[in-house]
This record gives structure tokens, sequence and C-alpha cells, in this order.
């Protein structure tokens, strides 16, 4: 199975903003859109990266957060349509959201994203699930991909998160499941758990119980962990807690992004998963508007013995 990873799309829609709108942390958010991140991010690149996630035949594709950039209305719209335009988008994609998407008090409250995206919450264990719709489960070939929510309204120049308590006590009985005991275990949640090469857990942007959550998910066998937040491509690999073997947390990048050279330049990732197994990752870059994505790197984790003695 092959499984496509974007993140952050950032989409902008403030066509129709009311004024008053504003008259919240979105002023801030304003104001940095001004001035840098509407020129960094651009749809139509999530247009070319879905059109080459296409191409490449994959099975299944999860985004893991920050579909808007102030959590508008009209800006949830706009991601809603660019999902649908996947084929067979309702039994194929599997979302959550970040920080971006609780924006404010009131996106969170009103369960805006919930609205927007509720095809894609309906779960295969539903009896797991809380009335926000998370943990959700969706259960493809022989694979089990988890949802969860880290996503919180924060005070301004804050981007924190949280998984609720309640909820990953149900990710934690969910994963128990006989149904899932031979499946390889996805975890989406937007925010990061680990620190990376290019990220220390900065207190105004961290996973405020990333260490319970991983630590529970470790205990819990779960064989890979992606997440979005920080923008930058990272593969990390740490032990689990319940078996032998290897947890896989890694994020693809900020999907949109135009420019900014290989580092910071729009990225998706690709994860093969073969007999239960994580086989390859293959990263994908935007070059540009007239070639858009192409490969970028490739990590081989593991060949069947077959494969080896051919």
């Amino acid at each position: 199975m092959r499984i496509g990873h974007i993140s952050d799309l950032h989409i902008l829609a403030i066509d129709r903003i009311r004024p008053w709108e504003y008259l919240n942390k979105r002023m801030v958010g304003g104001l940095n859109l001004l001035l840098n991140r509407s020129k960094a991010h651009s749809t139509s690149v999530v247009e070319r990266a879905l059109e080459a996630l296409d191409s490449l035949n994959v099975d299944h594709i999860v985004i893991s957060g920050d579909l808007t950039n102030l959590a508008l209305d009209s800006e949830f719209a706009a991601a809603a349509e660019i999902i649908r335009s996947i084929e067979s988008a309702f039994s194929r994609v599997s979302v959550v959201p970040g920080n971006h998407d609780y924006y404010t008090p009131g996106a969170a409250s009103s369960g805006r994203f919930e609205r927007h995206f509720k095809e894609y919450l309906k779960s295969d264990l539903p009896e797991y699930q809380l009335e926000r719709g998370y943990p959700f489960c969706h259960l493809r070939e022989d694979v089990a991909i988890i949802g969860l929510n880290s996503g919180i309204a924060t005070p301004w120049l804050f981007a924190t998160g949280r998984v609720d308590d309640d909820e990953l006590e149900q990710a934690a009985r969910m994963l128990d499941d006989e149904r899932l005991k031979s499946r390889f275990k996805i975890v989406v949640v937007h925010h990061p758990l680990m620190a990376d090469e290019h990220h220390r857990f900065n207190f105004n942007r961290r996973m405020i119980n990333a260490e319970s959550v991983l630590t529970t998910l470790r205990q819990k066998n779960v064989d890979l962990i992606l997440h979005g937040h920080n923008h930058y491509l990272s593969v990390l690999q740490v032990p689990k807690l319940g078996e032998a073997g290897t947890t896989f947390v890694c994020e693809a990048g900020s999907t949109s992004v135009e420019g900014g050279g290989p580092k910071m330049a729009g990225k998706f990732n690709i994860y093969t998963i073969d007999d239960s197994q994580l086989v390859e990752i293959e990263t994908h870059l935007f070059e540009s508007h007239a070639s858009g994505f192409r490969p970028f790197r490739s990590e081989v984790f593991r060949r069947h013995i077959e494969e080896e003695r051919g």
C-alpha cells in the first residue's frame, strides 16, 4: 500500500471576511499574511501536489493539519473543495486539524473544521470515537490509520497543541483492539512529538503533552506517526516500548510553499507499506509551476528476505 502525506496547506481565502472578524488573534495573523505567509504558500502548489500524487498511484492520502490560515469559513470551504477533487476522496483521505484550524476560540468551539470535513472523520471503529470526532480509525487493506486532534485555541503569539486526556485514553483502547493487532498502525496528529535537527520544543509552539502522547503510542506499538507544524522534512526513529521494533516519526514539510530552495520548498512524502512493514519513504519536492514536483530523496528501510535472496 502506498500512502501519500501532505500537510500545512495554509489555504488563503479572505475576500469575504468582515472587519470585526479581525478583532482577535486574527489581527496578528492577518499582519503576518500581509508581510510573509501569503507570498510563501500557494494553492496552486497544493493542486500540483495532488496531481503528482494521482500520477504516482497512491492508495490513500493523509493530511496532517493546518489546512487554513485564519480558520475562516471561506478558507475551510476552499480547502474542502480542493480535497474533494481527489478521486474517491471520502474513502481515500484521512485529515486532522492543526492549530491554524483552531485559530480562535470561536473557530474551535463551533466545530468549524469538523463541520467542513465530517465525511473524513467517519470511523471504522466508531465505538472509540468521542463526541467531537476523535480518535477516528480508517481501516485500509492491512493498514489502520488513527487520527488525533492536537488543535487548541491559543493566546496571541502562541501555537501550542494538546491531545485531550480522554481522547488519548480512547486511542490507547483502540490500539489494543484485536482488529488492529496484525495491521500496520499509523497515527496522524498535527503537532510534533519529538524535537528534530531543525526545531527544539519552543515553549510557544510545542505539543504540551508530547511526552505522554509519544510514550502511549510507543507502548501500543504504533509503527508510524505522521505530523506537520514545523514545515521541515524530518524522519526520526525510536524503539517501540511494547514489543521489538521501531516507531517512525515523520514530517513531510509544508506542501504549499512556493520557494525557498530544497530546505523549505513544498514537499510531500509517500510511504510504501508491504506485508505490514514500512519498506520505503519517498520525498517529492516542488520545483516550479512549469515542472511541478520532482523526486527529491528516497530511503529504503527494510527489504523482504525473498528480494534479498533474488
